[in-house]
């Protein structure tokens, strides 16, 4: 990572973003077909179970179809772990586009719906919740900080966080891009570091292959079970999100409850 050179000035929404800024807690006005939230939905109900996938039969996997273990998880252990027996630009392109799959889902969650998504987010994932605070009490947030974050981390609540920023499109893109990339290459580089180290536990992963996977699939299986009933994690939260930002329904007379 470069370093950031002299403090600047904090932008202006209008500079931000290139669009004014209104009630922060109002969805912004942007035309969107009924069906977006429920396809929304739908995407991030098969990332989660492409990753749980990954979860359960990594100890197969990771050995036998590096690259298909990837292209369903690339959590950190995996990338570090798929390091000897993969390609570096085979295994960077399907990181890369594992990694950013959910980034569009997220911004575009926030982008429109800003105050109820933060809403929504605090519920998915309680650990940023100072993170979603910054912007709800502020109403232009840590803007200065939020390039950085995207590069540095840029994760499921962040990439929501930039939306309700309404960071422009393209930056964003670039910038998670640049933060993914590097996380990669970062995570290949210890990898490279200790593969003998990494190529002794594939031994012992071969050797407890069968009872590895049952207990992986047993623990997955609990984990959906315990997030579905308790309604927390993004497998509870997807069944919030048609409630939390489903347009309401319009009155007999065809105008839409104060408030809304």
């Amino acid at each position: 990572m470069t370093d950031e050179g002299p403090a600047r000035q904090q932008d202006s929404p209008s500079e931000f973003s290139g669009e004014p800024e209104s009630d922060p807690h109002a969805p912004r006005n942007v035309n969107h077909p009924k069906w977006l939230i429920p396809a929304i939905g739908v995407l991030i109900v098969a990332l989660v179970v492409a990753n749980q996938l990954g979860n359960a039969f990594w100890a197969r996997w990771i050995i036998e179809r590096p690259y298909q273990l990837l292209a369903l998880n690339s959590s950190n252990k995996y990338l570090i772990g798929t390091t000897p027996n993969t390609e570096l630009w085979a295994a960077l392109v399907v990181s890369t586009l594992r990694l950013m799959a959910p980034d569009p889902l997220f911004y575009a969650i926030g982008y429109i719906y800003r105050g109820r998504a933060l809403h929504w987010a605090r519920q998915v994932f309680p650990a940023s919740g100072q993170l979603f605070d910054s912007f709800d009490v502020e109403q232009d947030g840590p803007r200065p900080l939020l390039d950085a974050m995207v590069i540095i981390a840029p994760n499921n609540p962040v990439c929501l966080v930039a939306g309700v920023a309404a960071m422009n499109k393209i930056r964003f893109v670039v910038l998670a891009t640049v933060g993914t990339i590097g996380r990669i290459l970062v995570m290949r580089g210890i990898g490279t570091v200790f593969s003998d180290q990494i190529d002794d536990i594939l031994e012992s992963v071969a050797q407890y292959q069968k009872w590895l996977t049952i207990g992986s699939i047993a623990l997955v299986v609990l984990y959906v079970l315990w997030q579905a009933r308790s309604r927390k994690g993004l497998i509870g939260g997807v069944e919030e999100l048609e409630e939390e930002f489903g347009d309401p329904e319009p009155d007999p007379d065809g105008t839409h409850p104060p408030g809304t």
